[in-house]
């Protein structure tokens, strides 16, 4: 499944690394749902960010709201190794 698109850029002079996420209205038409996939990735993302040199913008797609958070996580895992986190 690719319910995720992670887009990296190293980081300028900021302290603290940028951690994006887009969820459209596409995705669901219900707010909750949204905002729970953007929790859910947040914690995801947290540990990973926290020493990171680079910023991360992170598109969710339709497939993420059909995936439990074992499967989200292993997407944004394998989309970090390809991008080279």
């Amino acid at each position: 499944m690719t319910g995720l698109a992670i887009k990296t850029k190293s980081r300028n002079s900021r302290d603290k690394p940028l951690l994006l996420i887009a969820v459209s209205a596409k995705v669901s038409k219900k707010a909750v749902v949204r905002n729970f996939l953007k929790r859910r990735i947040r914690a995801i993302m947290k540990p990973i960010v926290k020493d990171s040199k680079f910023d991360y913008f992170i598109i969710v797609k339709p497939e993420a709201t059909k995936m439990n958070y074992q499967e989200l996580k292993n997407e944004v895992f394998n989309k970090l190794l390809i991008t080279n986190y």
